[in-house]
C-alpha cells in the first residue's frame, strides 16, 4: 500500500490531531471547557464528512486514505466514549463491546491487506454506525456543557414530579443512546464479515 499525502488524507490526519485538544478541554476545569470540547469534536467530525467528499471530487481516493480514515474515526469516537466512562455517564461493558468490535474488524482488514494486498472499505452499515456514534457523542457533550452554564437539573426538579421525571430522562439519554450504539456495532460487524469473508478467508498468493 503506497502512502500518499493529499488534501483529503491531511484532513484525516488532522482529525487525529484534534483528539488531545478535545480531551484536554473536556477534562479541564475551565467553565467553558466542555463547550469548547463540543466545538472541537464537531469540527473534527466535519472533517470526516469533508475528506471523503474532497477525495472523490479531486479524484484522490487512495488505499492509504481508505485505510487511515476508519482508524481516525475510531480514535476520535472512542476517545470520547472512554472519557464518558471516566465521567460515569455510560457503562464500561458497552464501550468494551464496541472496542472489541473495532478490534475484530481492523484485524480482518489487516488480514485482507496481508493476504491479498487489498484495503477493505467501510460498508454502509459501518458508516451509519459511525454517524450514530457521533450523534450520540454530540448529544452527551451538549448535556455536559449545558450543566456548566446553569443548573438545569435543579430548576427542573423544582417543578415537582414532572420536572424530576424529565430531568431523570435527560440523564438517562447517554445510557439509552449508547445501548443503541452497542447494538449497531454488533450488527455492522456481522454485515461487514458477511459481505467480505471471501477476502480475509482467501489464502495468500504463493
Amino acid at each position: 500500500m503506497e502512502i500518499k499525502f493529499n488534501y483529503s488524507n491531511i484532513l484525516t490526519m488532522a482529525r487525529i490531531g484534534f483528539i488531545p485538544v478535545f480531551l484536554i478541554l473536556l477534562f479541564s476545569k475551565m467553565p467553558y471547557g466542555p463547550a469548547a470540547a463540543l466545538l472541537i469534536f464537531i469540527i473534527a467530525s466535519l472533517t470526516d464528512w469533508y475528506d471523503g467528499r474532497l477525495a472523490r471530487e479531486r479524484n484522490e481516493v487512495t488505499e492509504f486514505g481508505q485505510f487511515l480514515d476508519p482508524i481516525a474515526d475510531k480514535l476520535l469516537v472512542f476517545s470520547a466514549f472512554i472519557s464518558f466512562v471516566q465521567l460515569e455517564l455510560v457503562p464500561t461493558w458497552m464501550i468494551i463491546l464496541m472496542i472489541g468490535r473495532e478490534f475484530i474488524i481492523t484485524s480482518l482488514r489487516m488480514i485482507a491487506l496481508s493476504n491479498q494486498n487489498k484495503v477493505l472499505p467501510a460498508e454502509q452499515s459501518g458508516k451509519h454506525k459511525t454517524a450514530w456514534h457521533i450523534a450520540t457523542i454530540i448529544t452527551i457533550l451538549v448535556i455536559i456543557a449545558s450543566q456548566k452554564f446553569f443548573d438545569w437539573k435543579s430548576v427542573l426538579e423544582s417543578y415537582g414530579d414532572k420536572g424530576e421525571h424529565f430531568s431523570a430522562f435527560i440523564m438517562a439519554v447517554p445510557y439509552i443512546m449508547t445501548v443503541i450504539c452497542a447494538v449497531y456495532s454488533v450488527y455492522s460487524a456481522y454485515d461487514f464479515i458477511k459481505k467480505n469473508k471471501g477476502h480475509f478467508l482467501a489464502k495468500p498468493p504463493a
